[in-house]
């Protein structure tokens, strides 16, 4: 092994350092976008239609003249609002859901987990694409439908971090001194499943990212916005002029922020099982 690999390899171990290089310029963008983007989004014929990466146009042009690298920038702004705000509709649901079922456990548990079982036994994003042609593609909807869609899995997390918690020492001293039911769970048992809990709203986040380009690719996503899958289903149209900067540079974009979640999941994972960090 070469002394350049040991280093490449050092760097990989190193999760949390590799998430905030990958995650880090995008947040700093989505923060910024309207000093970084030199035009609108949406604007058209701010150039000669296809022209390639210029110091004057940094990613190009797309076939109607509009700036790839402004659209590119705003995208951050949209993968990172769904990525949130679906998040944490997805959150306040499994803790919602998943609290009371691992706590009071007998029917409630029964009838919520089998609920989530059937939303697990359909395909989300052909369940996702359903409800979007249905209630339509606004940026909001899409976010809410998201959300709607994707708590079970972290229902499940939460779920059998209440079932292991309840049993544990503070928890029945809690209940010795004659603590309530609502005041335990919210007060003694959610503060102890975050940790358990993390590494799943990370790898969550991407999968919402890449929930939201698909839409936008297959052209329901919404047109008001400049969603990095609007690009490149924009793009795809001229791929065969040669036109590779319309597909290759928003695609990257794609992947490294996917990436970043994907790794702070891992690093989150590494952290709270001490187990796997050794390997």
């Amino acid at each position: 092994m070469t002394y350049s690999s040991k280093i490449l390899q050092t760097v990989l171990r190193r999760h949390w350092v590799v998430t905030f290089i990958l995650l880090a310029p995008i947040v700093f963008t989505a923060i910024f976008a309207g000093v970084i983007a030199p035009h609108n989004p949406l604007q058209t014929g701010v150039g000669p239609a296809l022209m390639p990466p210029s110091f004057k146009y940094l990613m190009g042009t797309d076939q109607a003249g509009g700036d790839i690298f402004s659209q590119v920038v705003y995208g951050c702004q949209v993968a990172l609002y769904v990525a949130i705000w679906s998040t944490l509709i997805a959150l306040a649901i499994a803790i919602l859901v998943g609290l009371p079922t691992g706590y009071y456990r007998g029917a409630i548990d029964e009838i919520l987990m089998r609920s989530a079982d059937v939303i697990l036994s359909i395909p989300s994003f052909v369940l996702i694409i359903f409800v979007v042609v249905v209630f339509g593609s606004l940026i909001g909807v899409i976010t809410l439908i998201i959300g709607l869609v994707s708590w079970p899995t972290l229902a499940r997390i939460v779920r059998a971090e209440v079932l292991s918690i309840r049993e544990r020492e503070f928890v029945l001293a809690a209940k010795a001194v004659g603590a309530g039911s609502r005041n335990i769970m919210f007060d003694e048992i959610l503060p102890n499943i975050w940790l358990p809990l993390l590494p799943a709203i990370t790898l969550q986040m991407g999968f919402s990212v890449l929930i939201e380009v698909g839409l936008s690719f297959l052209g329901l996503g919404d047109p008001n916005t400049s969603s990095w899958g609007r690009i490149l289903w924009f793009a795809s149209r001229s791929i065969y002029l040669g036109a590779w900067w319309g597909v290759v540079l928003p695609g990257l974009s794609i992947v490294v922020t996917i990436l970043g979640f994907n790794l702070a999941g891992d690093a989150l994972s590494k952290y709270v099982n001490p187990r796997e960090s050794r390997r």
